[in-house]
């Protein structure tokens, strides 16, 4: 299901997220930005002058889903949140609470607030069986 163009700022509909783990079903967003935004979005990660890590601002399992919605209603991170549907008991975490519950992964961030690469394959090789 792809969300996008034409759905006001506060529409509600129910979603049950348990099809996300079991049928693969994806729900993504759309910001509604043209080719022209994309392509210098693009550009400028290309380049490093945008670092699109930065924008992750916390993480959690699919048990933190609903959590993670009320969080992004509520505003309550300054940034994306992102849910890990393959791990099944993490609760939503921001990014530099990571130094506490999961220091082997905050480890990986850079500087101590940036999500990365590496820090992602720590935390999976960590979560998941």
């Amino acid at each position: 299901m792809n969300i996008f163009a034409g759905v006001a700022r506060g529409t509600m509909v129910p979603i049950d997220l348990s099809d996300a783990y079991l049928k693969d079903v994806r729900v993504i967003g759309h910001s509604g930005s043209t080719i022209d935004d994309l392509r210098l979005i693009l550009h400028q990660a290309e380049t490093g002058r945008l670092s699109p890590s930065r924008s992750v601002a916390a993480i959690g399992s699919l048990d933190a889903a609903r959590e993670g919605l009320q969080a992004v209603q509520d505003a309550a991170f300054p940034g994306k949140i992102v849910i890990y549907p393959n791990i099944e008991d993490f609760p939503l975490t921001a990014v530099p609470d990571l130094k506490d519950k999961l220091p082997s992964v905050y480890a990986k961030l850079k500087n101590g607030r940036e999500w990365t690469v590496e820090a992602e394959e720590k935390f999976l090789r960590l979560m998941l069986p």
